[in-house]
């Protein structure tokens, strides 16, 4: 008789509210550095923490960690219309 499997699927967690925020302000047109300095952190805890995210969600730019970050509605973006 062969054993039950079972299937351990975790899905990863959601940001934590400074891990949005570093988000928001990067959707926002900041660079790593301003952000660093506009949350109070090193630049490289900014890359860490944005490494951090981009690995589970297999995400390979932060571009596309924005993307999915506004998809998932963890960060909102206003968008400015002009009239031609």
């Amino acid at each position: 008789m062969r054993p039950a499997r079972l299937i351990v699927y975790q899905a990863p967690r959601n940001p934590t509210d400074r891990e949005r925020r570093i988000l928001a302000l990067l959707a926002g047109g900041y660079s790593q550095k301003q952000a660093a300095r506009h949350v109070g952190l090193k630049p490289r805890s900014i890359s860490n923490a944005l490494g951090n995210m981009r690995n589970p969600y297999t995400a390979p730019t932060n571009e596309s960690l924005i993307a999915i970050a506004v998809r998932l509605q963890w960060i909102s973006v206003a968008i400015e219309c002009r009239e031609l």
